[in-house]
């Protein structure tokens, strides 16, 4: 079954389409919102939250405001990355500073990122404080991003500033699901976490691998960041470079797979496993490129 046809994505598709139908008093905001909420893409962080939080026991549909709130903060820092990185396109249309200009996109990024505290004040203290603290980690890694040349980055950094701008933000829509569903089961909520570190580095390798093999039609960038491959090209061969990367990016999602060894067995935990496999998918087309023949 495609994603797209689950219930958890059904679902959030239409409480996304509502929230921002009527998301603000301003009719500007509001256009802009809608046209970023409705981009498409497979919604993967939200899916991680409401898949939590099933597997652990919990009622998906009651973390609905914290799918909003991770989807809007993870909006609004595509919004402002764009602006960092010129980006021109991204999910097959024009980046908000392109279609509305800087300020609009500016703007646009600092309301969602208002909306997100909204939506996520619902819950108990430690979610909360959990979000913040994966906002505070996304603006870290952006930080690191752009104070370095590319051609500079060194690995070292490059993992951790993947960790803030990606994996911390899986991290820890991880462990907000689960608590929503189980609040006092700090061993389980750690056990969820590890799987978004794992699964969200995993997830990033392979965005900028892609990136980098020319393999997304949808998706513009006027300037571009070091990525895993870009770093292992500077002392081995092409070929050997993207393998390798290939490798890491396997080893975390085996690792993904492994965090969830004691979680019980549902519906909700074998879609998370589909999102894992569906992710190292994504990279079939450069296993089978043929720079990569042996």
């Amino acid at each position: 079954m495609r994603i797209e046809d689950w219930d958890e994505y059904k679902h959030f598709i239409g409480a996304v389409t509502e929230a921002a139908s009527n998301i603000s008093s301003s009719p500007a905001l509001t256009k802009i919102t809608s046209y970023i909420f409705n981009a498409g893409g497979k919604k993967l962080r939200p899916l991680t939250i409401m898949l939590s939080c099933g597997a652990a026991g919990g009622d998906y549909k009651s973390a609905t405001n914290a799918c909003l709130a991770i989807e809007a903060i993870h909006t609004a820092s595509l919004a402002h990355d764009d602006i960092l990185d010129d980006g021109k396109m991204r999910r097959n249309q024009q980046t908000i500073h392109e279609k509305y200009g800087m300020a609009a996109a500016i703007l646009c990024g600092d309301f969602l990122i208002a909306k997100s505290i909204e939506w996520i004040s619902v819950y108990e203290n430690q979610v909360v404080w959990d979000f913040g603290h994966s906002g505070a980690l996304l603006s870290e890694g952006e930080i690191i991003d752009a104070s370095i040349k590319r051609g500079e980055m060194k690995a070292e950094e490059y993992l951790e500033c993947i960790y803030k701008k990606t994996a911390a933000l899986f991290e820890i829509s991880a462990k907000i699901g689960a608590r929503i569903a189980q609040p006092n089961d700090e061993n389980q909520i750690n056990a969820f976490g590890t799987f978004g570190y794992e699964f969200g580095m995993a997830y990033q390798i392979i965005d900028d691998l892609l990136e980098d093999f020319g393999l997304y039609k949808d998706k513009e960038s006027g300037i571009l960041s070091d990525s895993l491959f870009s770093i292992h090209l500077r002392s081995m061969p092409y070929a050997e470079a993207a393998k390798k990367t290939i490798m890491e990016a396997e080893a975390y999602l085996g690792r993904s797979k492994e965090a969830l060894s004691g979680i019980s067995a549902s519906p909700s935990k074998d879609k998370l496993f589909d999102l894992i496999d569906y992710v190292n998918g994504l990279m079939d087309k450069v296993r089978k490129s043929p720079e990569l023949a042996v």
